[in-house]
């Protein structure tokens, strides 16, 4: 049974509304930086968040729904000079007009740059590994193929080894100091012979 998204909560007609209203501001121009699905998912967000303040005995929710798109339209195009800083272009690279300015690529953490917990890490994964028998070590890059089946059908072990295997490497790694980097485990026991 598939979950229900949250636009799936909303009516068709109040859905319809906010990607009117989103085009509509984008076509005007009026706030620089946000495109047309930039508007909506702004608008979506806003009302998803307001939806618990929805009291039925005072209007539809279709009424409420109008009421907070309208103020959260009239909020994105005020003209403040803080909302207009916040939605300023900003380039990655260069300042604007050559002024000696920060650029906010400067301001950005730097991607590649590893910080001292990661290399600790990185050490104390690789000290691990190779600490593993030659069948765990084998098992570990089993572990990180994307299709388990295929690949447990060319190594030639059945799945269970495999699962049984990485039970061990679990607790291995636990006691080795590793306990908050090992992934819990997934169980569907609760979900098992039961129809939805």
């Amino acid at each position: 049974m598939e979950q229900p998204t949250r636009e799936a909560t909303f009516d068709a007609r109040i859905l319809k509304h906010i990607r009117h209203t989103a085009k509509r501001l984008a076509r005007q121009g009026r706030m620089p930086g946000m495109d047309a699905d930039d508007i909506a998912q702004d608008l979506f967000l806003d009302l998803w968040r307001r939806r618990a303040a929805f009291d039925p005995s005072r209007a539809s929710f279709a009424t409420f729904a109008d009421r907070v798109i309208a103020h959260r339209v009239a909020s994105l195009l005020c003209s403040t000079a803080r909302l207009r800083a916040e939605r300023q272009h900003l380039s990655l690279d260069e300042g604007d007009d050559g002024a000696e300015r920060p650029v906010l690529a400067d301001s950005l953490p730097d991607p590649q740059a590893v910080s001292e917990a990661d290399q600790a890490l990185a050490l104390d994964v690789r000290r691990f590994l190779e600490g593993l028998p030659p069948a765990l070590r084998r098992c570990c890059d089993l572990l990180l193929t994307p299709n388990l089946r295929a690949a447990s059908a060319e190594a030639g072990l059945h799945r269970s080894t495999i699962y049984e295997n990485a039970r061990r490497l679990r607790r291995l790694a636990e006691r080795a100091g590793l306990r908050d980097y090992v992934a819990a485990p997934r169980h569907f026991a609760d979900r098992a012979g039961r129809c939805p």
